[in-house]
């Protein structure tokens, strides 16, 4: 049997990845290693995973460092037996291709995007993964360019067209265009870029100004994935929010006549994830996704509770949250809460959810704005709680109040559904015996 090279790519792990960043392999090049084994670990704008070798043999190429950014199905390393040539190797590597696979399914493994082609040493073209949004192939002008160096650019208002790539066959990385920014005199940027920086450049002149220092901070792939999610949300789908005022004096004391356990005691949040649950499942209309042009309703409530980890927001989910007694929510959301800032969660655990509750109340917010989780269709905020004056028949008292702001999508959540969902909320809340 002739001997085979099997291709390592950029895996697909969910249909909205679009590119990965390398945090380190766990092998050298010249080491054997099995099928299935750990070889690498790749950063995903949710998780870090562990990617697998897609056949047995020995690590012969690297072709993408720790910090690298690579497109989903770019070649990042070559496996072959020894008995394989060098120059054999550096031919599949000069014509590797990837092969189109369509964004719009996300049923094949973890690793089948990893494990792409075996293929004899003497055929050159070789079969491997995915394109984005089911395109048949890119351009040559996009091939020199990778994709986030490209978003760098139209930041930075660089020319692509001047850089120049280090990468293999010239190719263009984010390093490259920041690099070019930095150095190139004003008239190498476009124009826009260019009458910005001649403005600030009379500015400065006009008036003497000490350096400031400043410290560049590379972006995760987590990170950028964030910042691009969370901008296609606000600007694609058409918030609205509604704001309810809950007293929850009697839920105080609910929560204060629970018994310890040996999860320790029930927190405010537990006691709003399992109101939310139960007033979720009455509303379906706010219990659901958005995908394309169908609704999808939720039986169940499957609650992502917004994490601020070090590495960027996380959204862990509590699945089937209403048909949990309170003090399995504690738990099990303290256990998720934990290994969301750990780093620690599993892609089921953050894939999902059919609602989403962020609370900032323990820094003292007392109201804020949430953007939707998309394909979700709502978000609740939640504010600190404060004492307040209220009116109780007829005579002025003290309360403690929640402010909770929920953001919803006007195309599937009406003004009306999303306020009878507050007013349930609400209900649950001040009567806290239905929990």
């Amino acid at each position: 049997m002739a001997d085979l090279i099997s291709a390592i790519t950029m895996p697909k792990w969910g249909i909205e990845m679009t590119e990965g960043t390398i945090t380190g392999w766990r092998v050298e090049v010249g080491a054997r290693v099995e099928r299935g084994a750990e070889i690498l670990d790749v950063e995903t704008e949710k998780i870090v995973n562990a990617v697998e070798a897609p056949a047995g043999g020995v690590l012969r190429r690297i072709l993408s460092g720790s910090g690298d950014t690579r497109a989903v199905g770019a070649l990042i390393g070559v496996i072959a037996e020894p008995g394989v040539s060098d120059a054999d190797i550096k031919g599949f590597i000069d014509g590797f291709v990837a092969a189109v696979v369509s964004f719009d399914s996300d049923e094949a493994p973890a690793q089948a995007a990893a494990a792409v082609a075996t293929v004899p040493p003497t055929v050159p073209t070789v079969a491997a993964v995915v394109a984005v949004s089911g395109e048949t192939g890119a351009t040559s002008d996009e091939a020199r360019v990778s994709p986030i160096a490209r978003r760098v650019a139209e930041r930075l208002g660089v020319d692509l067209s001047k850089v120049t790539g280090t990468g293999r066959n010239g190719r263009i990385s984010k390093e490259d265009v920041e690099t070019f920014a930095a150095s190139a005199p004003t008239a190498a940027m476009l124009p826009a870029a260019a009458a910005a920086a001649a403005t600030a450049t009379a500015t400065a002149a006009d008036v003497p100004v000490a350096a400031n220092p400043v410290r560049r901070v590379r972006m995760s792939a987590r990170r950028s994935t964030i910042a691009r999610r969370l901008l296609e949300s606000k600007q694609s789908i058409p918030h609205y929010r509604l704001d309810m005022d809950v007293d929850l004096g009697k839920l105080l004391l609910h929560k204060r006549a629970q018994p310890d356990s040996s999860n320790g005691r029930i927190t405010v949040n537990d006691l709003l994830l399992r109101a939310a649950a139960l007033a979720l499942v009455q509303h379906p209309m706010v219990n659901a996704q958005l995908e394309g042009d169908e609704i999808l309703q939720f039986e169940n409530a499957d609650i992502a509770i917004a994490v601020a980890a070090e590495a960027g927001l996380v959204t862990p989910i509590l699945r089937n949250a209403n048909l949990k007694p309170v003090t399995a929510i504690a738990r099990e959301s303290r256990d998720l809460i934990d290994r969301a800032r750990r780093g620690s969660l599993l892609r089921d655990e953050i894939s999902g959810g059919s609602f989403t509750l962020s609370n900032l109340g323990m820094f003292g917010v007392t109201r804020f704005d949430a953007i939707i989780n998309a394909p979700q269709v709502a978000i609740l905020a939640v504010g600190a709680m404060s004492q307040r004056p209220v009116v109780r028949a007829g005579v002025l008292a003290v309360a403690e109040v929640v402010t909770l702001t929920l953001s919803a999508d006007h195309r599937v959540v009406d003004g009306a559904v999303g306020a009878a969902f507050l007013s349930t909320l609400r209900g649950l809340l001040e009567n806290p015996e239905s929990l």
